[in-house]
């Protein structure tokens, strides 16, 4: 890395989801009432030396946003209060690119722009006009679920009802990170790594339908969900979700624009925006991921392209 690049400890952006689920217990994203409010939001975002960092829509000049090396939690808070009027929910969605997002349904996917969370975050620079994703870090506290019919769970083990369950709610979760590299457009997704019994890596899809026996769903959600309703989602025999990866080395978010001190008050600027989702193909993607805590640090660093 180049002697004049920047560690953003941009680091961390700290993000503490609490959701409370207020449908009923059936499959999350298929209910439609089966939303989640968001209550807290927590998140710290801090940049080293020669970075700054804001948070807010394109449609705000640079100019006018609030420049920090810090990014609160109330700083945050008060963005989300303010886009979403006080009322955002987090819904099981699913999304190809990273940028349209639909609910699943009966008959067809229902596209939506709900049920997400979206954090426009900007940088400008005198030095760095790269902004490199380094690290992330999904998390939530298992605990234990009580299934109400007998289904085949990830682990390949049929449940009975009633069984004690442990779920990791950050397991069904996403983050995609949209940015602008001087090549083209640039999309990072990430997901959990797979853990034999506990976390199915779902990558981009796939047939959904027969991995537990023909028409009876995949392991995990898929068969509970068959086991609720005698029949599987639309689509779920040919599933196309956006590529993740598990992973991260230092991937390249966004490069720069230069020239920008006039616009933006320093050499280099640039905007990404970051998408938070409970994935509804996932196989964990249950009702009661929507009712746990959930925490996202993420860490990036500047360097030159």
């Amino acid at each position: 890395m180049n002697k004049i690049a920047r560690k953003l400890v941009l680091s961390i952006l700290t993000v503490v989801l609490t959701v409370a689920a207020l449908g009923t217990t059936t499959f999350a994203w298929f209910t439609l009432t089966n939303t989640s409010v968001v209550q807290p939001f927590q998140a710290q975002i801090v940049s080293d030396t020669g970075i700054e960092i804001a948070i807010g829509q394109p449609t705000v000049s640079p100019l006018d946003l609030n420049w920090v090396t810090t990014l609160t939690t109330a700083e945050i808070t008060a963005y989300i209060e303010a886009e979403y009027l006080g009322a955002f929910k987090f819904n099981m969605v699913t999304t190809t690119d990273g940028a349209a997002f639909n609910a699943l349904g009966i008959g067809a996917l229902v596209p939506t722009t709900a049920g997400y969370l979206e954090l426009p975050i900007n940088f400008r620079s005198n030095t760095a006009d790269r902004i490199l994703w380094d690290s992330v870090t999904l998390s939530s506290v298992a605990s234990n679920w009580l299934s109400d019919v007998s289904f085949t769970y990830v682990d390949d083990a049929v449940k009975a009802p009633s069984t004690a369950i442990s779920i990791d709610a950050s397991n069904a979760m996403r983050v995609a990170i949209l940015g602008q590299l001087t090549a083209g457009a640039n999309v990072v997704a990430y997901e959990k790594p797979a853990v034999a019994g506990v976390n199915i890596v779902l990558g981009t899809g796939g047939d959904l339908s027969d991995g537990v026996g023909v028409g009876l769903g995949d392991a995990g959600a898929m068969n509970y969900y068959y086991q609720k309703n005698a029949e599987l989602p639309f689509g779920a025999a040919a599933v196309t979700t956006l590529s993740t990866i598990t992973s991260l080395s230092s991937n390249p978010i966004i490069d720069l624009t230069p020239g920008s001190v006039v616009d933006a008050g320093q050499e280099y600027y640039g905007q990404v925006m970051i998408r938070i989702w409970l994935e509804g193909w996932d196989a964990n993607a249950f009702n009661s991921v929507l009712t746990r805590i959930i925490q996202a640090q993420f860490q990036f660093s500047g360097t030159n392209a």
